[in-house]
């Protein structure tokens, strides 16, 4: 008897697959070429002639904001080759250039092309091992260039890229600021992975808590259902009996009266959505019922304040001023949210996270932003986090599961 073999062809694989995902984007070449434009608008306004903007694994909104493609985490296994990283240059006339580790560049070509319908990448994609060399060259013709990242660019990298640049690079943060007010189908997209992450939490409350359920079998299963739904990426994290901040899961049991502590980050078609949810199990102390009450009121009060024209800190402080425990809740803060789970943090108390300023956001129809209230009281917390969209006459959150859910048995 005669046996078949069926040899796979890896590269027709690939690029099947990013045809599939291509297909369904919403967001296409021409989307990015119109950010392209409006991204040299702004650099003429700064009197910047050309942009460098970095990217990683971990942080690469801004660089996908401008071309669709997230440096591969792949990269990290082959240390001879150097890890997953991008930089793209934007000269203030002229096209932009997509610098990607060189191993990379055969694949990011291929999905650029993908995002057209042409057979040609509608970007320049060049080996980072010629980027210095480029840079000298693009640097000898700009008067100023602004570079953004750099809070993210390991100090090695960031050396040899102003020493390549010259005296002319400074700091910058255009397209943080840019992207922050969403179109019409990011939007769209943010409002899917929302619904996955209120799914998750109907699943959670109706299907996969139990009483003995283990910390780890519920991330387990809340991670692949995110998947079975379409998101691309889950991060969950639950804790039982612990406050709104991340732990390392167990095999801890849920029992009657425990606070149940979840917080998911998951992604679909490359926008996200992060969720926070304290929910009670069984029969819970009514001061902890009172902490509920209090957190969906502080929710409430930011929402209410966070219209178009109000500044970041003014919907904290209202969060803040509901009750003396929403004030001494301590993860009270806001951050931006789109093609990263958390684009910059500020807690109310004034201190600033890692390229984050939510507290100096004036908000505009088409942002988005998590709002993180709770209250804190009698030794223990009750916490929300919910996606926000600023509409024209006010806001709305786009997660909708319960704040105050309390699993009855």
């Amino acid at each position: 008897m005669s046996s078949c073999v069926y040899q796979i062809d890896k590269q027709e694989t690939l690029e099947h697959w990013l045809m599939i995902k291509m297909l369904f984007s919403s967001i296409t070449s021409k989307d990015y070429l119109e950010r392209i434009e409006e991204t040299k608008r702004r650099m003429t306004d700064e009197g910047i002639d050309l942009l460098l903007v970095y990217a990683d694994p971990w942080k690469s909104g801004n660089c996908r904001y401008l071309t669709g493609v997230k440096p591969s985490r792949a990269m990290m296994e082959i240390p001879e080759i150097g890890y997953g990283k991008q930089m793209l240059s934007v000269p203030a006339k002229g096209d932009p250039i997509l610098w990607v580790t060189d191993f990379e560049a055969i694949w990011v070509k291929k999905e650029l092309a993908l995002q057209t319908v042409d057979e040609e990448p509608w970007m320049q994609v060049r080996e980072w091992s010629k980027l210095c060399t480029g840079l000298k060259g693009m640097g000898a013709e700009a008067r100023k260039i602004g570079y953004e990242g750099k809070w993210i660019t390991p100090w090695p990298m960031y050396e040899m890229v102003r020493e390549a640049a010259g005296p002319k690079l400074t700091d910058c943060n255009i397209l943080e600021i840019q992207r922050r007010v969403k179109s019409k189908a990011e939007i769209k997209l943010m409002e899917v992975a929302s619904n996955i992450n209120d799914r998750l939490c109907e699943y959670l409350v109706r299907d996969i808590v139990r009483y003995g359920t283990t910390e780890k079998e519920v991330e387990r299963r809340l991670e692949a259902l995110g998947h079975e739904m379409g998101a691309d990426k889950v991060d969950a994290n639950f804790m039982i009996s612990k406050d709104m901040a991340w732990g390392h899961s167990t095999d801890t049991t849920i029992d009657d009266g425990d606070l149940l502590s979840l917080h998911v980050i998951l992604e679909y078609e490359g926008y996200n959505s992060d969720n926070d949810r304290l929910i009670g199990f069984g029969n819970v102390s009514g001061r902890a019922k009172e902490l509920a009450e209090i957190c969906v009121k502080s929710y409430m009060n930011g929402l209410k304040a966070a219209r178009p024209g109000a500044k970041g800190s003014e919907v904290l402080r209202k969060v803040k001023g509901t009750h003396e425990f929403a004030a001494a809740f301590p993860w009270i803060a806001g951050h931006g949210i789109g093609l990263e789970g958390e684009e910059g943090i500020v807690y109310e108390t004034g201190t600033q996270g890692e390229g984050g300023d939510f507290d100096n956001w004036t908000l505009e129809p088409g942002m988005t932003f998590c709002l993180h209230a709770g209250a804190f009281g009698h030794g223990f917390q009750w916490g929300t986090e919910d996606v926000i969209l600023v509409t024209r006459s006010g806001a709305r959150s786009l997660t909708k599961f319960p704040r105050d859910h309390i699993i009855q048995y």
